[in-house]
């Protein structure tokens, strides 16, 4: 290892990104008793909240400068950001470097064993809406690890700070991962905004529609994740109803013809799910003839 390493018995902990992830990432990281080497970012008002936040002094430090300070290098930026973030910063041997990114791996830190870098990727399972909601919601959460020994061993040990639990992600599947958690999370959004605009047209306010359907979506979700996708499946689909599934189509030609297509393709998922519910071959071919036909 190169004569430059730097001798600490201290483990610090640096930022280049200063974020809702790699805020509240450094305010467990402080709260937890280590130390924080910096919080760099381009952008001079957003380091100085993440500053404000933790309680530190702020000074508008390069992000070369917090490199040289860490230990541990966390690069909690965009995606499209973390390769050009770390060129920049150069860390130095022995430095672990970090992403939170879930469908990035270990590549994006190019020559990072020439370097003698170790690395790591933790992609945190939450939502982060904003700073504060970033900070309650991280402790509990799974994590996506991926890395070197020393990466995985100080990445297990972060996790374990903050009360998560982890499983291994390699590089390689970390996109397929990622596009699952977006299913979850992100995807709910266009879901409910589906909802909105369908509630419109008998004239229920937004927030009155989603306040309408938070029970049946908060139900749907329990029974789910207590007896998998398929067991918990109800409504028109898994009866077999094809004539309420052609008048929600008719009644969506009018109202909301761009929401035609998902639902087409949800309803359509939704024929496999219920195949495997014993659903009739029958009413599948109904099914299938009511969501094919154009309006």
């Amino acid at each position: 290892m190169s004569a430059h390493v730097r001798k600490r018995t201290a483990l610090r902990i640096g930022f280049v990104g200063a974020g809702r992830v790699g805020t509240a990432l450094a305010w467990h990281c402080r709260r937890a008793g280590l130390c924080i080497a910096g919080l760099a970012d381009k952008d001079p008002a957003q380091a100085r909240a993440a500053h404000q936040l933790l309680r530190l002094p702020f000074l508008k430090t390069p992000a070369s400068r917090v490199a040289a300070r860490s230990d541990v290098l966390f690069f909690t930026v965009p995606d499209g950001s973390i390769a050009r973030a770390y060129q920049a910063a150069r860390p130095v041997p022995g430095t672990i470097v970090c992403h939170c990114s879930g469908a990035l791996g270990l590549d994006v830190f190019e020559g990072r064993n020439r370097a003698g870098l170790d690395a790591l990727a933790l992609h945190p399972v939450q939502v982060f809406t904003s700073h504060v909601q970033a900070i309650d919601s991280l402790p509990g959460s799974w994590w996506a690890l991926d890395g070197s020994k020393r990466g995985m061993a100080f990445g297990r040990r972060l996790v374990q700070l903050l009360d998560g639990r982890a499983v291994t992600v390699a590089g390689a599947v970390r996109p397929a991962w990622h596009a699952a958690c977006v299913f979850a999370s992100n995807f709910q959004a266009a879901l409910f905004d589906a909802v909105e605009r369908i509630g419109s047209g008998p004239g229920i306010r937004q927030n009155r529609m989603l306040e309408i359907v938070a029970p049946l979506a908060c139900t749907t979700l329990e029974s789910i994740l207590r007896q998998g996708s398929a067991e918990a499946l109800t409504g028109p689909v898994q009866r077999g109803d094809s004539e309420t599934v052609r008048a929600h189509i008719e009644a969506l030609a009018r109202q909301a013809p761009e929401l035609l297509p998902m639902y087409r393709e949800l309803s359509l998922r939704l024929v496999g799910l219920a195949r495997s519910r014993g659903l009739t071959k029958s009413a599948e071919r109904r099914l299938e003839k009511a969501l094919a036909r154009r309006q």
